[in-house]
């Protein structure tokens, strides 16, 4: 459904917008990614025969389905070989990370951290998600999580067309 991809890339032109921004908190920038991954796999699904609403309650596909998106826009870009398998080994980390931002995906209660709403963590304390510092913001920084991000920017590309 190319709804759902232009709407990925919308968030993921976002994403990329904030970034050089060192005033805007990882949070918000986070957000947009978070979303913008989820969004291709939703329209995937949605090509694939499944109703758009039953995508649009939950944010846990992230994980389970992008992995394979990013994998087939790899073969797709000729993106093979020992450093694309390390840069898709990477991606799976780094996806399962992105969709515990999102403040309805909590791992069974044990990471409330998410890039929306406060919450308090085990001793009890309420963190914000302005003072938090997030996991995937480090991924992102290294060599192989720039390629994931060209990956994902080419599978929002390939569904939208």
């Amino acid at each position: 459904m190319r709804a759902y991809a232009r709407q990925a890339a919308a968030d993921f032109a976002r994403f990329q917008a904030l970034q050089p921004d060192r005033a805007a908190p990882d949070c918000h920038k986070l957000q947009f990614l978070q979303m913008a991954c989820e969004k291709p796999v939703k329209a995937h699904l949605c090509t694939e025969g499944t109703d758009p609403a039953a995508v649009q309650t939950s944010h846990a596909y992230v994980a389970g389905k992008l992995p394979l998106a990013l994998r087939e826009t790899a073969v797709g870009l000729s993106f093979t070989g020992p450093q694309a398998r390390t840069v898709l080994q990477h991606a799976r980390h780094l996806v399962q990370e992105i969709e515990l931002l999102a403040p309805a995906v909590k791992r069974g209660g044990v990471r409330p951290d998410n890039c929306e709403y406060p919450w308090e963590d085990a001793a009890g304390v309420v963190r914000v998600p302005l003072d938090w510092l997030f996991y995937p913001s480090q991924l992102l920084l290294t060599p192989t999580g720039r390629t994931i991000l060209k990956l994902l920017r080419a599978a929002i590309d390939a569904a939208s067309a």
